[in-house]
């Protein structure tokens, strides 16, 4: 049984334990790492931002004694991706994200690239800088992140037999997006008319590694804008996860999927829920028979479509699918 809390709460009681469990549709869950017993926790924030002919990732990665930022273009009219990353391991500074949504900064600098996220009241910052992208092209992006209404998925889940551990999820893919991204001779340009953008925001602290997957698309569909995550569980997730949809900024919780494949990147992956609540299949983008990929460390985004439906309680009209752009995560973390 999922459970949804609606009352702010802690996430670390006095002893430092996780004992809350479930799902929010919005950001009910304090989260103050200095009331943990542990000062090991991993903090990943990742933004998708696309305008029907860009996909734009971006993942800044601290997960323990590992630093990494994490960027992939893919041009989906004219077939394609490029991408890199920037990995480091043991450091002796850390190299902290924001814990506010409505402050904070984040650079990082090197001899190939800058990287500097900004976070206000009701915008988000993105510029970078990226000398010998890919290994033989420039990337310049300078992004502003609008924030509009709508509801986001918030899910903490504890670990049952040593509750120290916690894994603490929020999507929210509630912005626009305008700016510019050139990479190269090509440059895209983002409007508030044509370019969304979700941004996702993990903190965790874990007994042991994941193999984690996730579904996501953010597009409009029949006119309303469609935001979309299927996710592999992480930790307990008897009472939340993160499989859900939302319509026009409204959230729609799912339970189980059912997910099969043969493995491969470049055939296609099928998701079941209920009984025809959910029947999507995601095909992936191909360009001389392989499948448009981008393999960062052990990070790969599949860039892709979806075919099928989606059935919501109380609306006999389903939710159409078909040619609706979406993306395969796989992580290891």
């Amino acid at each position: 049984m999922q459970r949804e809390i609606k009352e702010k709460c802690n996430v670390f009681e006095k002893n430092g334990e996780v004992m809350q469990a479930g799902w929010a549709s919005a950001p009910v869950f304090i989260y103050n790492k200095e009331q943990s017993k542990s000062s090991n926790h991993s903090e990943r924030d990742c933004y998708f931002i696309n305008n029907g002919e860009v996909s734009l990732y971006i993942s800044v990665e601290n997960l323990g004694f590992e630093f990494a930022i994490k960027i992939a273009v893919a041009d989906l009219k004219r077939g394609g991706v490029i991408s890199d990353c920037i990995v480091k391991k043991f450091r002796l500074v850390k190299n902290e994200l924001p814990e506010a949504d409505n402050k904070g900064e984040f650079l990082y600098t090197d001899k190939r690239i800058q990287l500097q996220l900004t976070n206000t009241v009701d915008t988000r910052f993105l510029k970078c800088d990226f000398i010998d992208f890919g290994g033989n092209k420039n990337l310049y992006f300078n992004i502003n992140l609008k924030k509009i209404n709508g509801e986001s998925l918030n899910e903490l889940a504890p670990f049952e037999r040593n509750r120290k551990y916690f894994y603490y999820k929020r999507f929210v893919p509630n912005f626009v997006a305008v700016g510019t991204i050139r990479i190269g001779g090509i440059e895209y340009s983002l409007n508030e008319n044509n370019a969304r953008a979700y941004f996702d925001w993990t903190r965790f602290f874990k007994p042991r590694k994941h193999n984690y997957q996730r579904l996501g698309a953010d597009c409009i569909v029949e006119g309303k804008r469609f935001s979309l995550c299927l996710a592999s569980r992480v930790g307990d997730n008897r009472f939340g996860n993160e499989n859900c949809f939302f319509i026009d900024g409204k959230l729609e919780k799912l339970s189980q999927i059912n997910v099969k494949s043969s493995g491969k990147f470049d055939r296609p992956y099928y998701f079941t829920a209920g009984y025809s609540a959910l029947d999507i299949t995601f095909k992936p983008f191909t360009v001389k028979g392989e499948a448009m990929t981008a393999a960062m460390d052990k990070t790969t985004v599949v860039f892709g479509i979806l075919y099928g439906t989606i059935r919501r309680v109380d609306y006999d009209k389903p939710i159409i699918l078909d040619n609706t752009q979406a993306h395969l995560l796989f992580s290891e973390f």
